[in-house]
């Protein structure tokens, strides 16, 4: 993955001399691994293609849709050998709806042996993720307009069953209407009634506050798959706005997430029922 990098001068104090050139064959990807969509991040890959290690002390991503640069929180430097690739993970600030956006920058700060530089490198987005965060913003954004939906209670009901709770909270002020579908499973968890749990309701905008209720129960219990959960309790949600299907993730706060790993464990059989 070849890139080309505009080199920044790094001033330093008393001293007017260049900045040493950026290692030739360094590049840049945006990756997203699973552990990265419920938090919200993505991973900048970067590929030391040259013949000398590097150190990476700073790395920024630009992008037209994100509010502002993405910087990566680097709790140490990374060192990365000749032909060696590190990911840098990077959280990403608030998102705008922009499906048209740019080609993506990374922005490096870098130590080699000759000295401290920085580099500007095409971000490679070889799978489209940006713009399918971007696009998943557009659609947040349309559902928003007429309704807050998210998951907010589990309660067990014995059977290796438990409600799972969606509080709908119609915007006052918005307008149109969306279609509540259906409910998706994930990985861990699905539905009593199988893989999707049907909704077949009506919000629109001014409507009064209201529940729906669906039956989850565990897709799998085997010890680890509850233990590494990634994605587990992040159900999508499938509607439909303005006459076209618009699936988005459905938000769940840490205690709904929490209460439903405990709920599986339990109807496994891994711990003491509650």
């Amino acid at each position: 993955m070849g890139a080309t990098l505009t080199l920044v001068g790094v001033a330093l104090a008393g001293c007017s001399a260049a900045p040493p050139p950026a290692p030739e064959g360094l590049s840049v990807s945006v990756i997203q691994q699973r552990g990265d969509i419920a938090p919200g991040r993505v991973q900048l890959r970067v590929d030391n293609g040259s013949a000398q290690a590097l150190t990476v002390t700073g790395a920024t991503l630009t992008w037209a849709a994100l509010s502002a640069p993405a910087a990566w929180a680097a709790g140490r430097a990374e060192t990365i050998g000749p032909g060696r690739v590190v990911d840098l993970p990077v959280p990403l600030p608030d998102l705008r709806c922009t499906p048209d956006g740019d080609t993506a920058s990374a922005t490096l700060e870098i130590e080699t042996a000759g000295g401290a530089t920085i580099a500007e490198i095409a971000a490679d987005d070889p799978l489209g993720i940006l713009p399918r965060v971007s696009a998943a913003q557009c659609d947040r954004e349309a559902v928003a307009a007429v309704a807050e939906i998210e998951a907010s209670t589990v309660s067990p009901r014995g059977g290796g069953a438990a409600d799972l709770t969606l509080s709908i909270t119609p915007t006052p002020a918005g307008a149109g209407r969306v279609d509540l579908v259906a409910v998706r499973g994930t990985p861990l968890l699905h539905f009593v009634q199988g893989e999707e749990a049907p909704l077949g309701t009506t919000i629109s905008a001014g409507d009064a506050p209201s529940t729906i209720t669906v039956a989850v129960t565990p897709r799998r219990c085997d010890p680890h798959a509850i233990a590494e959960d990634k994605v587990g309790t992040l159900f999508d949600l499938v509607t439909r706005v303005d006459g076209r299907e618009v699936v988005v993730s459905l938000p769940r706060p840490k205690p709904v997430a929490d209460a439903l790993l405990a709920f599986t464990a339990a109807a496994c059989g891994l711990t003491p029922s509650p």
